[in-house]
């Protein structure tokens, strides 16, 4: 690999570096890819085989959604709990100062 100094560059030259760096990169891995399932098919036809390769869809995340809050602090209304993972300090103080769920509930 040839020693290049990349600390000449510009910041848009290294950019399109990069640009083109990724662009070559993309194309070589389609093209060993193609490479290999062509000799995949040959080696299986060579014995009497026939396959199909299946792309892996691609995964999306799903997205979580915040759950709807159920209780409210009454001291602080911008203090919300969804009832979920542990509990708030306020609702734990709410409750030994006998406060019930129900009163704390949106």
């Amino acid at each position: 690999m040839p020693n290049i100094n990349l600390s000449n560059f510009s910041l848009d030259e290294l950019q399109h570096l990069i640009a083109e760096a990724e662009s070559t990169l993309e194309k070589r891995q389609r093209e060993q890819r193609a490479e290999v399932i062509a000799q995949m098919r040959k080696l299986a036809a060579s014995v009497g085989i026939d396959f199909e390769i299946i792309a892996p869809e691609s995964r999306k995340r799903a997205t979580r959604t915040t759950a709807a809050a159920k209780y409210r602090n009454p001291a602080n209304p911008a203090q919300t709990w969804n009832g979920r993972g542990p509990k708030p300090k306020w609702f734990k103080e709410a409750l030994a100062a006998g406060k019930t769920p129900e009163q704390l509930a949106v």
